[in-house]
């Protein structure tokens, strides 16, 4: 057994080592032959473009050596290069031609001045020897073969080619002249090239279908059509110089035109034909692109036209005609040209860094469910769909140490922001200075700073740090006009922190920080934050508990303090110069039924805008959680808003501050719902419309319990703000059935603004009538001072 174990293993090596030798050796052969090929690439690169590629007939071979051995017998003669051949006509030593009846004639088509092979060689003198491939008239059938071979040389070397003249286009002339043309030669003669001077025409270095034609320093002359000045002899023609395999043309017997054969139809075209032109480029994105812009500056300005309410003027007189109302102004079509104003864009905060902070253990959900991954997750969504793609990318920074104080204490800062040293018995580590990290240790091994908050000495403190800054670049590129509104993809989440306390998943508050650097920046008095995360934004709230600057607005799970963080009651509205600018509408419901739409737009419908359109904000920050979305467990959200309601109540949003929406990601774990619901609120912030919510949603009236909330909420608030009475009656109502109640209310709410402003126009008007009077001691005028100014009106 043993030997046969013994025998099966070497028997296996040898296969092995045969396998490996024949991989070895075909891997050789493979490299060999690609060298091999490289070689020969390389050698075709560095052939000099002088020498020809083509690959002669046997005939053609024979000629040549009997050339090559004439030429060095003859010690007087030269070589000469021949531009054409005559058909008949035998060229003599004596320089006389010799016809085919034995009569010697002056050849008719002698080179002025033939080129010879070298430039720098002085011009040598024609021979018999110069005609070796001499098509004569007892060979008929060698035309066709030589033009055959002539094709293949040309596609064989591309070096080779050369563009050719056309035929002659008189084929039944023989010797003579056609009717009606000048003597001595046909009215299509040969086709001269040569300066207007008279001198001899331009020698060509190399003339190649696929390279320009150089000439030596002479300037262009383009072919002439026309018949040559009238004379009884034509003038003499010069073409480039050819190979002598090139050398096939025909000609005629009794002083026929010699011609340079045509070109095929199987030959390649020449430079600069049509045909090799690149098709013209459309400019499809950029016409898509102008397209869009003008869609919707278009869009915008019809909105904006529908928006603004006609002022009526009560200064006016009755009996006045009514002023001629001004045409709108005309807006661009399609078909005129960009303008030169950029139209603001959305703009898309994201940076890869963030995605290392993490706990030392390395798990993710459920141990964390706060992870890098849910970042990744929602920019390749954002990619994949092509909605990054509409947004301009910005470039996120750190925030610096005086930003991140802006709202946090210096201690805390120093500890969260890479300065701090970690507790004694927790870990060795830290950098410097006298603030001390007190972490703990988790149940997976890692270190926090409580029993849901990870932390990482490398990466933590960066994208804290990271995430504020890009929310900051973004919000002040918006409130600056360069950016129309923008979405933040940040993380570690900012809600929760406090000015020295970092819980739940949050080390420094993102929103927060961005909304006092507006204010202290930027010189903004009203903001906006609304926190729709699921839970409170505990540390938000204490930050701008006592500042009229910001306003606070909340919609959240409270369960009466049991869920967390506990805070968020709506009896909590501010305190001091604070007071009522800040708003939360807590759920007490629990999850069963979980809370959806019908709830969520109850909420937005009846106190969030009322209160936000009666504030005014210069900007809205968002502080956008999607952990009320459907998929989350009870105890991360237990709620089922869709992503359709978080895409509406963007849009609803957008209504404020012109447009003017910095949104920033908080909390959101289930993955599936959390890209879904930010693919929809970047598209609404792209101006799509969004998705309908389920029409069972919108047909249900909110949950008993919420429509408690809500009424709690809005009769602690009325006294701070007085328009949201209004809304009281829309609390039980579905949203199909508050829409037509919330129509009305707004026109009430518009109509009463403008009675306002009428009456304040109007007592301006009168104070300064009044001021404006002159003093007057008669009765008269005494009488007219007493009057109203619309008895004056009527008196007159």
């Amino acid at each position: 057994m043993r030997e046969h174990l013994k025998l099966w293993e070497q028997q296996k090596k040898a296969m092995e080592e045969a396998a490996l030798r024949e991989a070895r050796e075909a891997r050789e052969a493979r490299e060999a032959r690609e060298r091999h090929e490289r070689d020969r690439v390389e050698l075709m690169r560095k052939k000099d473009i002088h020498e020809h590629s083509a690959n002669a007939s046997t005939q053609v071979k024979q000629k040549l050596q009997e050339f090559i051995k004439k030429k060095q017998a003859n010690a007087n003669g030269t070589v000469t290069t021949a531009s054409y051949r005559n058909w008949g006509i035998v060229k003599s030593s004596s320089g006389e031609s010799i016809t085919s009846t034995g009569a010697t004639a002056t050849h008719p088509y002698r080179l002025t001045a033939p080129l010879p092979l070298n430039l720098n060689a002085p011009p040598p003198q024609p021979s018999p020897a110069d005609y070796p491939l001499r098509k004569t008239a007892s060979e008929p059938n060698m035309l066709k073969q030589r033009l055959k071979a002539r094709v293949i040389e040309r596609r064989a070397s591309p070096l080779a080619r050369r563009p050719l003249r056309t035929r002659h286009k008189h084929r039944n002339c023989e010797g003579g002249s056609p009717r009606g043309s000048p003597p001595g030669g046909c009215a299509a003669a040969p086709i001269r090239e040569e300066e207007e001077n008279g001198s001899r025409a331009a020698e060509f270095l190399f003339s190649s279908p696929s390279l320009p034609n150089i000439s030596l320093g002479r300037p262009h002359v383009g072919p002439r059509l026309h018949p040559p000045p009238a004379a009884h002899t034509p003038a003499p023609v010069v073409l480039p110089p050819v190979s002598e395999a090139e050398a096939l043309v025909v000609g005629g017997a009794g002083g026929r035109p010699v011609q340079r054969l045509g070109r095929t139809h199987s030959a390649p075209l020449p430079l600069g034909d049509p045909a090799l032109q690149p098709p013209p480029v459309h400019h499809y994105l950029r016409d898509q692109i102008r397209k869009t812009v003008l869609t919707r500056a278009h869009d915008a300005a019809v909105q904006l036209r529908e928006e603004e309410g006609e002022v009526i003027d009560l200064t006016s007189k009755r009996n006045d005609p009514p002023a001629p109302v001004e045409p709108a102004p005309l807006t661009r079509a399609l078909s005129s040209p960009l303008v030169g104003a950029r139209v603001p864009a959305t703009g898309l905060a994201y940076d890869p860094l963030m995605l290392k902070h993490g706990c030392a253990c390395g798990q993710h959900a459920p141990t964390h469910p706060e992870h890098g991954g849910r970042l990744q997750s929602v920019w390749a969504r954002l990619c994949e769909t092509g909605l990054a793609a509409r947004t301009e990318r910005t470039r996120p920074r750190k925030a610096t140490l005086d930003e991140l104080q802006s709202v946090h204490t210096e201690a805390h800062v120093q500890v969260f922001a890479g300065r701090g040293r970690d507790g004694a018995g927790v870990g060795a580590g830290g950098g410097a200075g006298g603030a001390v990290r007190q972490l703990v240790r988790l149940a997976c091994g890692g270190l926090g700073v409580d029993s849901d908050t990870a932390w990482s000495d490398l990466h933590t403190a960066p994208a804290a740090r990271l995430a504020a800054g890009a929310l900051l670049d973004l919000a002040l590129r918006t409130a600056r006009g360069h950016l129309r509104n923008g979405f933040a993809v940040v993380r570690p989440p900012g809600h929760h922190a406090e000015p020295n306390q970092a819980m739940g998943f949050c080390f420094f508050n993102n929103v927060a920080i961005a909304a006092r650097v507006l204010h202290t920046r930027l010189g903004l008095q009203r903001i906006l934050i609304v926190d729709w995360d699921v839970h409170h934004g505990n540390g938000t709230q204490q930050i701008f508990y006592e500042d009229p600057h910001v306003l606070y607005m909340s919609i959240h799970r409270h369960d009466d303090g049991n869920f967390f963080p506990g805070t968020g009651a709506a009896t909590e509205c501010g305190a001091g110069p604070g007071l009522g600018y800040n708003v939360n509408v807590p759920w007490s419901c629990g999850t069963d039924p979980p809370l959806g739409d019908a709830e969520y737009l109850a909420a937005f419908r009846s106190v969030i805008m009322p209160i936000a359109k009666e504030y005014d904000p210069e900007i809205v920050l968002v502080s956008c959680g999607f952990d009320a979305a459907a998929g989350h467990p009870a105890p991360l959200g237990g709620y089922s808003v869709s992503a359709a309601c978080f895409a509406h109540m963007t849009r609803d949003l957008m209504q404020l501050a012109n447009g003017k929406v910095v949104m920033s990601l908080e909390g959101g774990y289930d993955l599936a719902a959390m890209c879904d619901c930010a693919q929809e609120v970047v598209r609404a912030l792209l101006g799509d419309r969004p998705p309908a919510p389920p029409y069972a949603e919108l047909c249900r009236a909110p949950h008993p319990r919420a429509q408690h909330a809500l009424a709690a909420t809005i009769a602690v608030q009325a006294q701070h703000w007085p328009t949201i009475k209004r809304y009281s009656s829309l609390v039980g109502m579905s949203a199909l059935e508050a829409a037509p109640s919330v129509a009305a209310a707004r026109l009430g709410a518009l109509q009463s603004e403008r009675d306002a402003a009428d009456t304040a126009a109007a007592m301006a008007t009168l104070s300064m009538h009044q001021h404006n009077r002159p003093v007057s001691t008669s009765a008269e005028s005494s009488r007219s001072v007493s009057e109203e100014p619309m008895e004056q009106d009527e008196a007159k």
